[in-house]
């Protein structure tokens, strides 16, 4: 005697496998999902426990947008190899996806960060002075003064890390030098880098060294007097300057008039 198996009815399928009745009907009308057993003369539709790995792969397909054609030929086909192969076939799709939302994740994470950190340094306007670890930037040489100057730079320095394939971390802005007179001259437009970029291309990026720095925040309305707020100091403390950073700070994204920076100078000795 043939041993019969159990049958669930479509009622109990839909709840046990949390899938509708309405879509368990569609997949039997496109022919993907073919209950076990239909009585004839009630028209019942009847599912087997087999049938329920079945419906995990098109409820996983369908979460992968995979389409009712390509459905259809898996469960037209009946061949365990083919599935074995679509099924990998997605499973590196998926990778792919996760490895492209992670690094999506971490631009995100970085930006926020680096937002954070702006109105932070906004916030403490005053002289100060901080230690800075080594630091690794990529460079082009600044053009400020020059029409368009600005978006000049920064498109040459985007193409730059393009082609040497480096993660933006969102820190950029000029590196001045200063002259015998004690002013400042604009000579490249930077962006700092992760070490691990630095290390693969040495001899084509910058290192700016550890040390005190003393930082001073300002707006582009502020600056003026900022900057001479600075001169004053570095005169009364008879401080040496080597050179400085002006750091881009992100505090009004949608605003394109309403800039600020951080002015990093870097200093041989203060007491």
């Amino acid at each position: 005697m043939k041993k019969r198996f159990k049958l669930y009815s479509i009622g109990e399928t839909s709840k046990l496998k949390n899938l509708s009745i309405k879509a368990l009907r569609y997949y039997h009308k496109e022919k993907i999902l073919i209950p076990a057993y239909i009585n004839e003369s009630t028209g019942y539709r009847y599912y087997s426990p087999e049938q329920f790995f079945h419906i995990d792969i098109i409820k996983t397909g369908r979460q992968l947008n995979v389409s009712i054609e390509e459905m259809q030929k898996i469960f037209s086909s009946g061949n365990t190899e083919e599935l074995i192969y679509f099924l990998e076939q997605k499973k590196k799709d998926i990778v792919a996806q996760i490895s492209q939302l992670n690094l999506a994740k971490n631009k995100i994470d970085i930006l926020k960060k680096k937002i954070d950190k702006s109105f932070n340094i906004m916030n403490d306007d005053d002289f100060k002075v901080t230690y800075f670890q080594e630091r690794y930037l990529i460079t082009t040489p600044s053009t400020k003064g020059t029409e368009s100057s600005d978006l000049l730079d920064y498109s040459t320095l985007e193409c730059l890390m393009e082609n040497y394939k480096i993660k933006s971390i969102y820190e950029s802005g000029t590196l001045y030098y200063i002259d015998e007179t004690g002013r400042p001259i604009p000579t490249f437009v930077f962006e700092l880098i992760n070490k691990e970029d630095y290390l693969k291309n040495k001899d084509l990026f910058s290192i700016i060294p550890a040390g005190n720095y003393l930082t001073l925040s300002y707006t582009n309305k502020s600056r003026t007097e900022k900057m001479l707020q600075l001169k004053n100091f570095i005169l009364l403390k008879k401080l040496y300057v080597i050179h400085c950073l002006e750091l881009d700070l992100f505090t009004d994204i949608f605003d394109v008039n309403a800039c600020s920076w951080q002015l990093q100078v870097y200093i041989k000795e203060y007491n």
